[in-house]
């Protein structure tokens, strides 16, 4: 294979590691090594390592109200400096709309050398439940029949994505005037109210809570204690990637 092209990913509940795999094995049937890569399983060392060797750098993840999650951000911030200037391909999944999801920490990323040539934006579906919300807004679900729809329609998105980048045709979305101020609509509040928002979402029903510590375990970034109790308690540092929610076997 002629290119290797390692793709970091972040994934709270799994739509954006989907979309992930999907495309390595879209692009590795046009005979390029791609591989997903979670960087919650990986080292800056072999980050460096593989950044080094590739001929193009993947960077997958989630959006929360037009904004990338803490753990990415910081991964972004930490990339290696590159010398030559190294293609780019980075893919968001999205509820609805993100505005410049995939694109608005451009200068953090074009400042260590790489250029992005991708950068794409994935509808998925809502799988996560979230009951404090009027109407049932942001009432998700796991069943497969429910949005098997709307992975037909991504899927044909990552295979026109993996297309371009064989082809080395640039698909960049969200770079406009609109994209760029419709976002912050949606960001700014979102980054004002974060922790005003946490601290009501965050909650444990302590008739149903049977103390299995699984929430403790996922949590990416160690923000979940089981207190003497035994029940789930959050700290001050929560990312918001809802996977407490999605994986408690009793939600």
């Amino acid at each position: 294979m002629e290119k290797h092209v390692p793709i970091f990913y972040f994934s709270g509940t799994g739509n954006t590691w989907w979309v992930g795999q999907e495309l390595s094995t879209a692009l590795k049937n046009w005979g390029i090594d791609a591989i997903p890569i979670s960087i919650e399983q990986t080292s800056l060392i072999t980050v460096k390592k593989m950044i080094k060797n590739a001929k193009i750098v993947g960077l997958g993840y989630p959006i929360y109200g037009s904004d990338a999650p803490e753990i990415m951000k910081d991964f972004i911030y930490n990339l290696p400096v590159v010398k030559t200037p190294k293609p780019m391909l980075i893919y968001i999944t999205q509820l609805e709309w993100s505005g410049n999801g995939a694109y608005f920490m451009r200068k953090e990323i074009e400042s260590k050398g790489y250029q992005i040539n991708w950068a794409v934006h994935f509808k998925m579906p809502n799988n996560i439940a979230l009951n404090i919300f009027p109407f049932n807004l942001l009432k998700g679900t796991c069943e497969y029949d429910e949005f098997a729809d709307q992975l037909t329609k991504t899927t044909s998105k990552i295979l026109e994505l993996a297309e371009k980048i064989k082809d080395d045709k640039k698909w960049v979305q969200g770079n406009n005037i609109l994209a760029w101020s419709t976002a912050w609509l949606q960001r700014g509040p979102f980054r004002w109210s974060m922790k005003w928002i946490r601290d009501r979402i965050f909650s444990v029903d302590k008739k149903k809570c049977i103390q299995c510590g699984r929430c403790e375990t996922i949590c990416p970034v160690d923000n979940i204690r089981l207190t003497v109790a035994g029940f789930p308690k959050w700290s001050d540092h929560c990312i918001m990637c809802m996977r407490c929610y999605n994986y408690c076997p009793m939600s």
